[in-house]
């Protein structure tokens, strides 16, 4: 049987959870979203997957464990380096869009206000990291 491609989220602000969720029904076919609403709900949620998540769209600014510790553990795992990391995040500061990359973001994308450019983000995110990128995402976790 084969695996389903998995998106993965993180944020810990349940609306954003929500909206991301909502948006993302209206442009995937057969890939599963895995949310987690914490660091830590992330990193055990990724222990059970089969698959590298397609991307994961993660959020900045939470508790316990920021975004930013966050990348840089997954950066520093090879089980996880590879995969695609996208900041999602209200903030717009240069400095945080810098230490993003400079940790191994592959893309900084602004969290849109209204549901409707939440939709058309999250479709243009969905046709670059599905349709048009190449990913080693569909390798099998070891």
């Amino acid at each position: 049987m084969k695996n389903r491609p998995i998106i993965a989220v993180v944020d810990d602000d349940e609306d954003d959870l929500f909206l991301i969720q909502e948006a993302f029904k209206a442009c995937l076919k057969e890939e599963k979203v895995v949310l987690a609403n914490s660091g830590q709900d992330l990193l055990a949620q990724l222990e059970t997957l089969p698959i590298l998540p397609s991307f994961l769209l993660l959020d900045l600014n939470m508790p316990r464990m920021s975004g930013f510790e966050l990348l840089g553990k997954l950066r520093a795992d090879a089980r996880y380096n590879l995969m695609p990391i996208l900041v999602f995040s209200t903030s717009s500061a240069q400095p945080d869009i810098d230490r993003a990359y400079e940790l191994g973001a592959n893309s900084y994308v602004k969290k849109p206000s209204s549901f409707d450019d939440y939709k058309s983000v999250v479709e243009d995110l969905c046709n670059f990291w599905l349709h048009v990128a190449s990913t080693p995402s569909s390798r099998f976790l070891p």
